[in-house]
């Protein structure tokens, strides 16, 4: 038996296991490029880490892609065999049906609740408390978000490894519950301990923004450059939120050199990346920019490709903008169809989310980019009350408000020409 740097036991006989398993968590709370090598290194050292196998499948599920709830079942199926092997201590156990709530149930409330559950047994869970909040992010639940670190904090010391991570993962909360101010405070803490806590630099830059601060928002990230060394994809998202700042100021040029520089300076298959490109595209467009049909088609024929995937609401309005952008309306067509059939046919959290918020959602943003407002503004009055439970940050969220802000001046332009 091995014990992380928080006193957390691990089902180990391997030193270097449960180093490398720690360090895969540290680089997963940082959105550093390491996680997936560090993990892989700890399962090398020992292939029955019933953690390691479980971090695994929820490294997969939260990647929102229906190939990968595959692989996250094989993951499932190793932690199994590891328990079934060697034993495990309750919170592996726990840990691991967590996981299977989500990759066999597709209930992704309960898998939340189980990882919160293991934080409420012991708050230096660090691991559950940030899977959860992966969770949680997914599903809109930001008041569950910051719930779940309150809870938690008042029993860490600052000085135990990890902490500034909290921290960073409190200011997202915070920020997304609406207390600014605080948020803005917590995050630059977290980033002062620990500077290469991308999750709570951005934090900031959300806190930044709300206030309508946009050139201190650039300044901001343009001091965070050099700790986005060894980011993973994150580091896009990062470059995202600037390229927004550039935008609210005007600056047009500027937003759409980032995006073809950082946020997609090259293809990607990651759901998040092309949710960060489609969003800007429109914006850029939407502020009379003419981005070029390679821009947009780059994105559909990714979009394209996952039609009948449906692995979380949100990412599939972003298809819709991609499919729309590059006027493939047949393509945009049919992934609406596939939605249909999905929030009809299946009871998953996704599915159910489909059926109550995001077929509406995804019939508006088509009929939006497609020309008939009209239409559109019917879709968006009935999905935006709801819109925060398909997932996502406000500023992302905010591309939905603004389409529906446009079709309604598109569609009273008539109005006033009569007039």
């Amino acid at each position: 038996m091995q014990h992380d740097p928080r006193g957390m036991a691990i089902t180990t006989g391997s030193a270097t296991a449960a180093q490398e398993f720690d360090a895969a968590v540290l680089a997963l709370l940082g959105q550093k490029q390491e996680a997936g090598v560090r993990l892989g290194a700890a399962l090398a050292a020992d292939p029955l880490l019933v953690a390691g196998h479980a971090l695994a499948g929820f490294a997969q599920m939260l990647a929102a892609r229906r190939p990968l709830v595959t692989e996250a079942a094989r993951s499932l199926a190793r932690a199994r065999d590891a328990i079934t092997a060697r034993g495990a201590t309750p919170r592996e156990r726990a840990l691991t049906q967590a996981l299977a709530c989500w990759a066999e149930g597709g209930d992704m409330d309960r898998a939340a609740a189980g990882l919160e559950a293991m934080v409420q047994e012991d708050p230096h869970d660090i691991l559950a408390l940030r899977l959860s909040h992966g969770i949680r992010f997914m599903l809109g639940q930001a008041a569950e978000m910051r719930h779940a670190i309150e809870a938690a904090l008042p029993r860490w010391d600052p000085a135990m490894p990890g902490y500034a991570y909290l921290l960073g993962c409190h200011a997202f909360a915070l920020e997304e519950t609406g207390d600014i101010a605080r948020a803005e405070v917590v995050g630059r803490r977290a980033v002062a301990m620990e500077p290469g806590d991308l999750w709570g630099a951005h934090a900031v830059a959300h806190a930044i923004g709300a206030q309508g601060r946009m050139r201190e928002g650039i300044a901001w990230l343009r001091w965070l450059e050099p700790n986005l060394v060894g980011g993973s994809n994150f580091v896009r998202h990062v470059h995202w939120h600037r390229a927004l700042f550039h935008l609210a100021l005007g600056q047009t040029e500027d937003a759409l050199a980032l995006y073809d520089r950082q946020v997609w300076a090259e293809p990607s298959e990651d759901v998040r990346d092309l949710m960060n490109a489609a969003h800007l595209l429109w914006r850029l467009e939407a502020s009379g920019i003419p981005v070029g049909a390679r821009r947009w088609d780059d994105l559909a024929a990714i979009a394209e490709r996952r039609i009948g995937e449906h692995a979380w609401a949100f990412a599939d309005l972003h298809y819709v903008v991609a499919l729309a952008g590059a006027r493939r309306t047949e393509a945009a067509s049919r992934l609406i169809a596939s939605i249909t059939a999905r929030a009809e046919t299946e009871a998953d959290t996704q599915a159910r989310l489909h059926a109550g918020v995001g077929l509406s959602a995804a019939r508006a943003v088509a009929a939006a980019m497609d020309g008939a407002p009209a239409t559109a503004l019917g879709d968006f009055d009935a999905a935006l009350p709801d819109l925060a439970s398909l997932g996502g940050s406000h500023a992302q969220r905010s591309v939905f408000v603004a389409m529906r802000d446009h079709a309604a001046w598109q569609a009273a332009r008539p109005a006033q020409r009569q007039g």
